[in-house]
């Protein structure tokens, strides 16, 4: 029986060097010695864009051993969309275009030109086949469940699929769920007696596909695989066994194949149930039970596909919305033919911050700006490059029915809602020399599932997979878990009766009125030197009148609101910032020039300035009101999962601005806010 080996490598656009040079010593450069000391072991190798150029700067004897090993025959590398972007979310063309750009490299680095394609988080959609085949990729790794959902069985899933879209064919190799989950958690003896078994039954080929950080970077996989020498044993085995013979991938897709299978919108298992959310989720897990209870097999349990990624666009409208700005940014980008801003604008698809599941993704401030970063690099490049600021760009960017405006200077980046109650989403400061600080990207805090399964703080430094119930990195963590009602951005208008106190703001609270919602009439206007917008917005008896004065030529936003509301209540402006960590000393506040708060710290203040001092990323943002007003601040801490257990994460810092309504019930506020460079003070 043919055995066929391949690894996916991946470490998102900016993780940190120290996480990326741990995984390096623990796993990667481990696993390629055991390769190299096991001649009779060939394997297929993915590494993704940002790890391997990462490799090529600061570890260029892996990339020249690693092309050592494909000029022999012993490994080939496989291709894919060049920083790991979910393919079916972007444009066709550009897709094409940069799975040809990643493999023109790797063919440079290895002498081979890769065939094949590893798919990112096996996200799979029917019009893939047309794609791939445009971009000179004749096979692609899916799991074997792809295969089931599509019909497959029996002796099929040991065997290259074919399918096609368009006439277009397209060989796949379907990763063995056993393998999948017995490498490399079981004994040695067990996984061999499995292998038996298959070939015993009559496969002619079992192909194992999956990600190379189970070997060294999970929890305890380090010591097991290497300290324990559980892969040299196990890579003997196979070398040992005479009824087994390892091949490369472009081998094992060279064998006679089945098919066609037509297989549906999914991915692996895990992920269909990550993508559902609330009542959704509820009813899936109680299907999911009657089949346990009912002692249905698993093939019967392959039918219970649960969502598909992109269901996560609609769960994060911050996932969205950065989907839509790339779309919006790529003609601009297209445009200026600039190299390095096509570049840029690639990286900021890197799909690790639009999703979540165990990897904290999205949840992961460091992830989040680091994509972000991209975009706003490439359209710095691309704008210069064609002599062409402002752009002020009016468009559906989050796909919600109504348009938002995007606006570029040279020295600010929005993303404006003029129908989410003249809100923004996204505020970043360009420095001089185009470096962006993104400082509105708040992430609002939805409910997971998860959540009600948090349990206290423990460890556990046992090998495991990352899908084993995990533990907290904090007692009272399931009492810190705080559920957004209104999107945490800025300039969100509030209002509530004068008796609800802070407490009730932090936590969003029913009884508080947001008016992120279309308006009752608005209207726009662009001129050489502002663009402003004007609406009115209305929730029951309670009206506000808005204006919103996004400047040109400066880093300012002015806004003028008058709250028409009950007489007493407390109306006011939340404003949410993100300085990307709460603790941090070189990041703080101060209330009209007073002492020094971190980001973390709650408060209540009265005064007429505050300033927010990022002097890690060198800004300073102001905000001025027009008037004496209370000040309310609190940290934005969610509670998320990552692969090493529950935990806390500051997602950024809300400032409720307000003031208490007349007997009229009438309350005017005025907002300047600006930003500057904090070397340039």
């Amino acid at each position: 029986m043919k055995i066929c080996f391949c690894l996916h490598n991946h470490q998102p656009v900016g993780n940190f060097d120290h996480v990326m040079d741990s995984a390096y010593r623990n796993c990667y450069l481990p696993m390629l010695e055991a390769l190299e000391n096991h001649q009779g072991i060939t394997s297929g190798i993915h590494i993704s864009g940002t790890l391997l150029e990462w490799l090529v700067q600061w570890h260029p004897d892996y990339i020249e051993r690693t092309g050592e090993l494909c000029r022999n025959g012993r490994m080939e590398l496989l291709t894919s969309g060049r920083y790991e972007p979910v393919l079916t979310v972007f444009r066709r063309f550009d897709i094409v275009q940069q799975i040809k750009d990643y493999s023109d490299y790797l063919e440079q680095l290895s002498g081979g030109r890769p065939d094949g394609l590893w798919l990112t988080e096996r996200v799979w959609e029917p019009q893939l086949p047309s794609i791939l085949t445009e971009a000179a990729v004749s096979w692609a790794v899916v799991d074997d469940i792809h295969l089931k959902r599509a019909g497959a069985s029996g002796m099929d899933l040991f065997r290259p699929c074919i399918t096609e879209d368009s006439g277009k064919i397209l060989r796949l190799l379907g990763s063995n769920k056993e393998l999948r989950y017995r490498i490399p958690f079981s004994p040695v003896r067990s996984v061999m007696e499995n292998l038996r078994v298959m070939h015993d039954s009559g496969a002619e080929m079992v192909f194992y596909g999956d990600d190379g950080e189970k070997f060294g970077v999970w929890p305890g996989t380090r010591k097991l695989c290497y300290e324990d020498h559980w892969l040299d044993r196990f890579f003997s085995e196979i070398e040992s066994a005479e009824w087994l013979d390892s091949v490369l991938p472009s081998e094992a897709a060279r064998t006679e194949a089945a098919g066609p299978f037509y297989i549906p919108a999914s991915s692996y298992t895990e992920m269909g149930s990550w993508t559902l959310h609330g009542l959704l989720r509820d009813e899936y897990d109680k299907l999911e039970e009657q089949l346990d209870n009912r002692g249905s097999s698993g093939d019967t349990k392959v039918f219970l596909t649960g969502g598909f990624w992109r269901n996560f666009l609609s769960i994060y409208p911050e996932s969205k919305e950065l989907q839509g700005r790339i779309l919006s940014a790529e003609p601009l980008v297209r445009r200026s033919e600039n190299t390095e801003a096509l570049h840029h604008f690639w990286r900021s698809q890197c799909n690790c911050a639009f999703w979540h599941g165990v990897f904290g993704g999205i949840y992961l401030p460091h992830l989040r700006e680091a994509v972000w970063k991209e975009l706003h690099k490439a359209e710095w490049k691309a704008l210069k490059t064609l002599e062409a600021y402002p752009l002020i760009l009016t468009a559906d960017i989050n796909a919600d029915g109504f348009d938002e405006s995007v606006i570029v200077t040279q020295t600010r980046s929005l993303l404006i809602h003029p129908d989410r109650g003249l809100t923004v989403s996204e505020i970043t400061f360009l420095h001089p020399d185009g470096e962006p600080t993104p400082l509105g990207h708040t992430l609002s805090r939805p409910s997971e599932e998860y959540h009600k399964y948090i349990p206290g703080a423990g460890s556990d430094s046992a090998a495991r997979t990352i899908h084993d119930d995990m533990a907290s990195k904090e007692d009272g963590l399931a009492e810190k878990v705080m559920i957004d009602r209104w999107r945490r951005m800025c300039f969100s208008d509030l209002v509530m009766s004068s008796s609800i106190h802070s407490g009730s703001w932090r936590k969003s609270d029913q009884e508080i009125t947001h008016f992120q919602k279309p308006a009752f009439s608005s209207s726009a206007r662009i001129t050489d030197s502002a663009v402003s917008f004007s609406g009115e917005f209305v929730e029951g008896e309670l009206r506000i009148w808005k204006r919103m004065t996004a400047y040109l030529k400066k880093p300012l936003i002015e806004t003028r609101t008058k709250y028409s509301v009950m007489p007493g209540d407390r109306a006011g402006m939340e404003i949410c910032l993100n300085l990307m960590t709460g603790n941090s000393p070189d990041r703080y506040y101060r209330i009209d020039s007073g002492e020094n708060h971190l980001m973390s710290e709650v408060g209540e203040f009265h005064g007429k300035r505050i300033e927010v001092f990022d002097c890690w990323r060198a800004v300073k943002t102001s905000i001025v009101t027009n008037c004496e007003s209370e000040i309310w601040v609190t940290p934005l801490d969610s509670v998320n999962r990552s692969e090493s257990g529950y935990e806390r994460v500051h997602q950024g810092a809300a400032f409720y601005i307000w003031g208490i309504a007349d007997d009229a019930g009438i309350f005017n506020l005025e907002i300047h806010m600006s930003m500057e460079a904090l070397n340039d003070i």
